[in-house]
C-alpha cells in the first residue's frame, strides 16, 4: 500500500490550474484579483488565445473563496510575470526582424535538442541493461546466494587456507556500511536504526515506465529497499517513488512511499514517553505517550500536502516550508538513486568517502593558495617600501595542510557523525 495520498496528487493539479486561472485573472483584471498598475481593464490577446476557458472555470470552482490560498499564489506569481507578450510588436521594425533571425535559430536549437533527448535516453537504456546483470551480481555476492573463488590474490588464497573460523554468509551489513560511509546519508541514520539497516540486502533503482490512470506518461523513478525477515517490519521490500511532471525539466510532482508494517513495539519513527501517575491518582498505570522521533525509516514518510481545509490558513512560510521539505527529499533520493547505488562498492570499502574528501582538500589548497599568493604580493610590496631586508614574511602566510584521516575499520561510523550538506537521473 501506498503511503502519499491521492490528496498529494490533486493538490498538484490545483496548483497547475491555480496558477493559469490566477493569471488568468491577472490579465483581465478579475475582481478577485486586480490587475497591476497601468493594466487595470486591459487584456492581451496571445495570453487570452492561450488560456483554457473551462480550465480557468474548473480551478475557479476549486477555489471555493479561498482567499488565504489566492493571496498566497497571488504574491507568488507576481514575481513571475514577466513582459506581455505583445511588446515585440512594438520594436523598432529592424529589431523585429533580428528577433525573428533570432527565433529561427532558436527553433534550429530546439531540434537539436530534441534530437539529444531521444538519443540520451536510448543511451541510458542501453547502459541501463548492460549495469543489470553487474548488480545482480553485486546482489548474489552480498547475500551469499554467490560464492567467489579468489585466484589472483595468491597471499589472500593462502589466507584463508589458514583461517581455522568459519566464513559468515556473504557479506554482513554491507548496505548499512555503505550508507553510514556517505556522509550526507549517514546523518539520518540513528543507533537505534543501526539495528534494522544489519537487515537491508540490496537497493536497486529503476525509472518509471507506463501510463497513469488518466493515460499520462509516466516519468519518475522509485527505489526498492530489499529487507531479509527481521524482528522490526513484515515488508520485504519499501519502495519510495518520484513522480515527475516533465522528466527533461525535473519538475517534482508528488512522492509516496511504501506503508511500514512495524511489528509490535519496533516502530523506529516514534518514542514512547511514560509518566508515572501522581501520588494519589486513581489510575495507577503509567501514562503513555508516543512522539516522533529522527530516524532513517522517516524517509519512508514523505511530506503530504494539506486539505483544502487546512489550505485555508495556509501561510505563504508554511507553503515554502512544504516546498523545502519536498525539495530536500528529492534530493536524498537523487543522492541514493545516482550516487550510493551505482557507487555502493566503493561506498562500502570508504574508498568513495576518501575520494570525496581529496577532492575536498584539494578545492581548499587551490583556494587558500590564492589568497596565499595574494599575501606574498601584498607583503613584498611592504617589504620593498619599508625597505627592511625581511625575507621571511613571504613564507609567513602560507598554511600547512595535512592529509584527510582514514576511515577506522569498514564500517567508517564517524563519518555517519558530520552534519550533512531537484535533478531527475
Amino acid at each position: 500500500r501506498s503511503r502519499a495520498s491521492t490528496a498529494h496528487a490533486r493538490a498538484h493539479a490545483r496548483t497547475h490550474s491555480l496558477h493559469h486561472a490566477l493569471r488568468a485573472m491577472k490579465g483581465l483584471g478579475g475582481d478577485g484579483l486586480p490587475a497591476r498598475d497601468g493594466d487595470e481593464g486591459e487584456t492581451d490577446p496571445d495570453f487570452e488565445q492561450s488560456v483554457d476557458g473551462a480550465q480557468v472555470m474548473a480551478a475557479l470552482q476549486q477555489l471555493h473563496g479561498n482567499s488565504g490560498l489566492i493571496g498566497a499564489l497571488q504574491q507568488k506569481l507576481d514575481g513571475l510575470v514577466g513582459l506581455r507578450s505583445g511588446f515585440i510588436d512594438e520594436l523598432h521594425p529592424q529589431v523585429r526582424a533580428r528577433v525573428r533571425a533570432l527565433e529561427r535559430t532558436q527553433e534550429e536549437h530546439d531540434e537539436l535538442h530534441e534530437a539529444y533527448t531521444v538519443e540520451l535516453r536510448a543511451l541510458e537504456e542501453k547502459y541501463d541493461k548492460l549495469y543489470a546483470p553487474l548488480y545482480a551480481k553485486r546482489s548474489s555476492i552480498v547475500t551469499g546466494a554467490e560464492d567467489v573463488v579468489e585466484t589472483e590474490d595468491e597471499e589472500l588464497v593462502e589466507e584463508i587456507k589458514k583461517c581455522e573460523e568459519p566464513a559468515p554468509t556473504g557479506i554482513p551489513e554491507f548496505w548499512l556500511i555503505a550508507l553510514k560511509n556517505h556522509e550526507e546519508i549517514a546523518s539520518m541514520i540513528t543507533e537505534r536504526d543501526e539495528g534494522a539497516l544489519k537487515y537491508l540486502v540490496d537497493v536497486q533503482t529503476s525509472k518509471l515506465s507506463g501510463e497513469d490512470e488518466d493515460g499520462d506518461e509516466l516519468c519518475g523513478f522509485k527505489i526498492d529497499f530489499h529487507f531479509s525477515e527481521n524482528e522490526y517490519f513484515e515488508d520485504a521490500v519499501l519502495t519510495k517513488t518520484y513522480h515527475m511532471d516533465d522528466e527533461e525539466e525535473n519538475v517534482l510532482r508528488y512522492i509516496e512511499a511504501s506503508e511500514v508494517n512495524w511489528k509490535s513495539g519496533k516502530n523506529l519513527t516514534v518514542k514512547v514517553m511514560r509518566k508515572k501517575p501522581k501520588p494519589g491518582a486513581k489510575n495507577k498505570k503509567p501514562i503513555t505517550k508516543t512522539e516522533p522521533a529522527e530516524s532513517f525509516f522517516q524517509f519512508f514518510y514523505p511530506p503530504e500536502v494539506p486539505d483544502e481545509d487546512e489550505q485555508q490558513n495556509m501561510s505563504e512560510e508554511d507553503a515554502e516550508q512544504l516546498q523545502d521539505a519536498m525539495e530536500q527529499d528529492y534530493e536524498i533520493g537523487l543522492m541514493i538513486a545516482n550516487n550510493l547505488i551505482a557507487d555502493a562498492v566503493n561506498w562500502f570499502t570508504g574508498e568513495a568517502f576518501a575520494n570525496d574528501e581529496d577532492e575536498e582538500y584539494d578545492e581548499d589548497e587551490e583556494e587558500y593558495s590564492d589568497e596565499d599568493e595574494d599575501d606574498e604580493d601584498d607583503e613584498d610590496e611592504d617589504d620593498d617600501e619599508d625597505d627592511d631586508g625581511d625575507d621571511d614574511d613571504e613564507d609567513g602566510g602560507k598554511a600547512s595542510f595535512k592529509a584527510p584521516p582514514a576511515l577506522k575499520g569498514a564500517g567508517g561510523a564517524q563519518a555517519g557523525e558530520q552534519a550533512p550538506e531537484c535533478k531527475q537521473q
